[in-house]
């Protein structure tokens, strides 16, 4: 009579050190994905935030534009804003623009009031200046200055004649004429932002139709 051997079968040492190589490749792989993926939404969200901090930048300067006194306020003059004389030539009323000292704007500032206002450079940072309100003229200077954007490499400005189309308004009388005073009236503002990094030669624009 043959009495029957029921054998139990296993895993060799060899299947098992397979195993848990199999498994912590894996397990390793999967890691390496989540970190990729983590990675990616970090970049997304700190371009997705500096996108929106170039919005509100570009929106707030939009407003400051479309506030800005016209000449029934200040009849052929921009008390305060520059020393530079060629930086009134071609600009709308109340706005004046030196490579040097920024944008300049005399804008509304409610209750009748008006302010001084200078959108400028400082070492790598767009910084926005204000004066204190006021209805009297000469109104005070914009001196009370607040960082608003980081990594910024270049400010232009340009305005919109029509006929003539884009035009830098720090080119002289003699390589644009009809800048003179009077003579054609800008309907637009392009104010441009250069930032610093990879795309440092590609702007973000903003066109502002003026009132």
């Amino acid at each position: 009579m043959r009495v029957a051997h029921n054998s139990q079968q296993g895993f060799t040492l060899i299947e098992v050190l397979v195993a848990l190589t199999l498994m912590a490749l894996v397990s390793l792989i999967s890691w390496r994905g989540l970190e990729t993926v983590h990675n990616a939404g970090e970049h997304l969200d700190g371009r997705a935030e500096e996108t929106l901090s170039l919005l509100r930048v570009l929106n707030q300067i939009e407003r400051d534009v479309l506030l800005h006194a016209g000449p029934d306020i200040l009849p052929g003059s921009v008390m305060g804003l520059t020393d530079n004389v060629q930086a009134n030539i071609g600009m709308p009323s109340g706005i004046v623009w030196d490579v040097n000292t920024g944008l300049g704007l005399v804008r509304e500032a409610g209750n009748g009031n008006w302010q001084q206002l200078r959108w400028h450079l400082e070492d790598g940072r767009l910084l926005r200046a204000t004066g204190a309100p006021s209805h009297r003229l000469p109104l005070p200077l914009a001196e009370n200055s607040v960082i608003v954007l980081e990594q910024v490499r270049a400010l232009t400005v340009r305005v919109w004649h029509p006929g003539q189309g884009w035009v830098n308004p720090t080119q002289s009388l003699a390589a644009n004429p009809r800048l003179r005073s009077g003579v054609v009236g800008p309907i637009g503002l392009e104010i441009a932002l250069y930032r610093q990094g990879p795309a440092a030669d590609k702007p973000y624009r903003k066109v502002v139709l003026l009132p």
